[in-house]
This record gives C-alpha cells, structure tokens and sequence, in this order.
C-alpha cells in the first residue's frame, strides 16, 4: 500500500495541530488576560500604515493612562486595508495592571480573529489529515479482508493510464484498468488499481490479473498487482 496517503495525513495533521495549539492558547491566553485586566478608555491618535505585497493596510495607534496617571500607548493587533478606526475615536482598552505595557483595544475582532484564524485553520488542517490517515487505515483493512475471505477472479486488462486527478510532488500516478464478470452480478464490471508508480502498459498488454471481490458489496474489490508491482511503487 502506498505510503503518500500517510506522509499527506501526516504532514497536514502535523501541522494543524501546531495551529490549532497556537490558536487556542492564545485564545486562553487572551481570556487569562482578560480576566486580571482593568478596563479603561483610550483615543486612536494615529493609524499606523504599512506597505507590503499585498498593498497598503492601517493599524489603530492608542493612547490611554494607567492607574498612576501615566501616558501609555500601543498599537492594535490587527491590520485592516481600511483605517478601522478614527483618529480621535474613543475605544475601551483592557491593561495588565501589573504590565501596563500589556494592552488591547476590548473588541471581538482585536481579541479574537488572529487566535480564531489560526485555531479555525488547525482545526480543518487536522481533520483533513485525520480523515485522509482514517481513509487509508479503512482501505487497508478492507483489503486484508478481501485476501482472506474475498474472492478471486481474473479480468482483462484494458489499459494502464495516469491518474491525472492526482499529483504528487507534480506527478501523477498510473492506475491499471481491468474488466470481468462481476461474479455476483454476472454484468461485465471494470476495475481500477490503487495508485501505482510504473506505467505497466507494455508489461500487462492482453494479460490478465486478479481481482478480489467482495461478492456481496459490489463495490469493494482490490487490484492485485504484486506480481509486477513492488510495495514501495504504490502511490
């Protein structure tokens, strides 16, 4: 069985992990925060711009006092194409009363949309993989079912094409196409093989291979092709 299924669930499941991690402890992180804060008000004094790739984008610059009196500013944890807020525009600010220096403007979108991205991000990243490496453990086990109590009929060889609906590292894997008697129908069925590596057009020109069928879900089948096929040139 071919081992890009598990690298693919792997790496994407790897990954978003690491993001949903990410966005949910900061997610914790900004609720801790929140929790010990002092609530104040504070003015945009200054929309910060930037210039990258992607075009120009504005963050508010705020300005508000401590406890003590004392004049603090920071800027705003998210970039927007558009200026968000007005210059002179009152916002609450949460502060860390012990860490002043620690602020945010006190809005769903400040707190909360880069943790969200990253943690909606992870999540989807992880099913992904998750689904992928679940697909594959299914296959592999319908197809030790079919060697054990599948059975086995040999069908025509019609052809040996790339399977342009996949790439991988910009190839695409050949599949073996094959034609029988479905022996629980009686219909003429095609088959098609799992992902492979070698083109066996020339190899399996008018020959035959074995199938093993699922006599009672018509569906489930398995390609044989270890005669010709070496494990690690499945796809």
């Amino acid at each position: 069985m071919g081992r890009a299924a598990w690298w693919f669930g792997a790496i994407f499941g790897g990954v978003g992990l690491i993001f949903a991690v990410v966005g949910f402890g900061m997610i914790i992180s900004g609720q801790i925060f929140a929790s010990r804060a002092v609530q104040t008000t504070g003015t945009v004094i200054q929309n910060l711009r930037s210039t990258s790739d992607d075009g120009v984008s504005y963050k508010p610059l705020v300005e508000f006092h401590d406890r003590a009196g004392r004049r603090r500013e920071f800027a705003g944890a998210i970039s927007t194409s558009w200026r968000a807020y007005n210059e002179g525009e009152a916002v609450t600010v949460l502060f860390d009363p012990a860490d002043p220096d620690t602020a945010a403007i006190d809005s769903a979108t400040e707190r909360y949309f880069l943790p969200g991205i990253f943690a909606a991000m992870g999540t989807l990243f992880v099913a992904v993989g998750g689904g992928v490496i679940a697909w594959r453990v299914r296959r592999i086990s319908t197809v030790a079912r079919l060697f054990h109590q599948g059975t086995r009929i040999e069908a025509d060889v019609v052809g040996c094409s790339p399977d342009t609906s996949m790439r991988i590292n910009g190839r695409s894997p050949y599949r073996v196409h094959a034609q029988a008697r479905h022996p629980a129908t009686g219909l003429l069925a095609s088959f098609r093989s799992d992902p492979i590596w070698l083109d066996l057009s020339t190899e399996l020109s008018g020959a035959k291979v074995p199938i093993l069928i699922d006599p009672g879900n018509p569906e489930a089948y398995y390609v044989d092709l270890a005669q010709w096929v070496h494990e690690d040139e499945f796809a």
